[in-house]
């Protein structure tokens, strides 16, 4: 990795999904260089773990021509958020223009909630620590627009008044972790993206929460009544309880990682910012699609447990993480981005085509990697020499 003098931003979360996009998107727009804490044995065992992530990431969002600049542009620290200690990598890091906080739990079952309060809550304590031994930079936390919890109607780029309304406790963990930020005394950003799918070109993703997971919990009920059942599904229609008519947020990873960029260089300072999709479809459209390419009859919507039966628990089980978000209607307001941003940079229109086309890239995924449901990140081995090469 070449020594270099220009300006750094920092980056956790980075072989992640969001993060990972965030990355490759300063790397795109701006003259940083991105450093990274990664878990691994040593520096450079998380810097190859980085730069495979990447580069993986670059290939499959059809940004090849980044490949270089991950090479030479990005390097790794290894390290854990969790660990108290993190902020003695400040001393391996050097100077920072920015940190990036795009790392975070995403489960939120309740017999996961020391896990899920560990990275939502701890680790952003113990990154805020490392901020500050970094010099105090600017802190920009990717939190979730879904903070707003059973909430309906129209959300504010605002801070919830407590966790009373959250739906699960990755929401709850979400809304202290918003709080910890604002009252760090650093100077700040929140950044909120709705539910993050695939790139908006090449539909790709890197990682199978949201949306792919209610796929997945589809195509798993499936499974378990036909191996009981035989065809019943073939002739009965499943009900379902949702809304849907109500928004389903669904937003582009790119769209999310280009908005966030664009903030964070900016200039605009102790805001909170939805990163959604101001032209998102309905949930009916979303689900009549799931089940078409599922191999299913379009479900009935209901709105009571009342009208289901054993049969249908099943699936009603298998996507109770899912619930809160097909039933409890809202829209979040994007004053602050797009006074940014401008309002046309949020709107991904999504028709019944293009639900299907990120529908159908996951299931062509799965078929590829001969698995029934939601598949682990590919690890991408780079094939190419590793030696840094020139930005053109």
């Amino acid at each position: 990795m070449r020594a270099s003098t220009a300006t750094q931003h920092f980056v956790t979360g980075a072989t992640g999904f969001v993060g990972g996009a965030i990355a490759l998107e300063l790397l795109a727009r701006t003259d940083v260089d991105v450093v990274c804490l990664v878990r691994g044995q040593d520096d450079r065992a998380a810097t190859k773990r980085l730069h495979d992530a990447l580069a993986h990431a670059a290939e499959v969002y059809g940004m090849e021509d980044l490949v270089p600049a991950v090479l030479e542009r990005t390097r790794a620290v290894a390290g854990d958020m969790t660990d108290v200690d993190v902020a003695a990598t400040a001393e391996r890091i050097g100077t920072v223009e920015a940190v990036w906080h795009v790392a975070a739990s995403l489960k939120y079952e309740d017999r996961h909630a020391d896990e899920i309060q560990l990275m939502n809550v701890t680790g952003v304590h113990n990154v805020l620590a490392l901020a500050k031994a970094l010099g105090e930079p600017v802190f920009n936390q990717v939190s979730t627009a879904y903070v707003a919890g059973r909430r309906t109607g129209p959300q504010t780029e605002s801070f919830p008044e407590d966790t009373a309304w959250a739906n699960n406790v990755y929401e709850a963990t979400k809304t202290v972790g918003e709080q910890a930020v604002r009252d760090s005394g650093l100077p700040w950003r929140i950044l909120r993206p709705s539910i993050v799918i695939g790139h908006s070109v090449t539909r790709a993703a890197t990682s199978f929460t949201g949306m792919y997971g209610f796929v997945s919990s589809v195509l798993r009920f499936k499974r378990s009544v036909e191996a009981e059942l035989g065809n019943l599904l073939s002739h009965r229609r499943v009900p379902i309880i949702s809304d849907p008519g109500i928004e389903c947020d669904l937003v582009p990873v790119d769209f999310v990682a280009r908005n966030a960029v664009r903030i964070g260089i900016s200039g605009e300072l102790g805001r909170i910012y939805h990163l959604n999709n101001s032209a998102s479809p309905e949930v009916g459209q979303v689900i009549e699609e799931v089940f078409d390419l599922a191999g299913l009859r379009r479900p009935r919507f209901v709105d009571s447990q009342g009208m289901l039966t054993d049969v249908d628990r099943k699936l009603d089980d298998g996507i109770q993480f899912y619930a809160s978000y097909m039933i409890n209607g809202k829209h979040f307001d994007q004053t602050n981005t797009a006074g940014v941003c401008g309002a046309e940079a949020s709107a991904f229109p999504m028709g019944r085509e293009v639900i299907r086309d990120f529908v159908q890239w996951y299931l062509d995924r799965i078929r590829q990697d001969g698995r029934g449901s939601a598949p682990k990140r590919a690890d991408f081995a780079y094939k190419k020499a590793r030696a840094p090469q020139p930005v053109g």
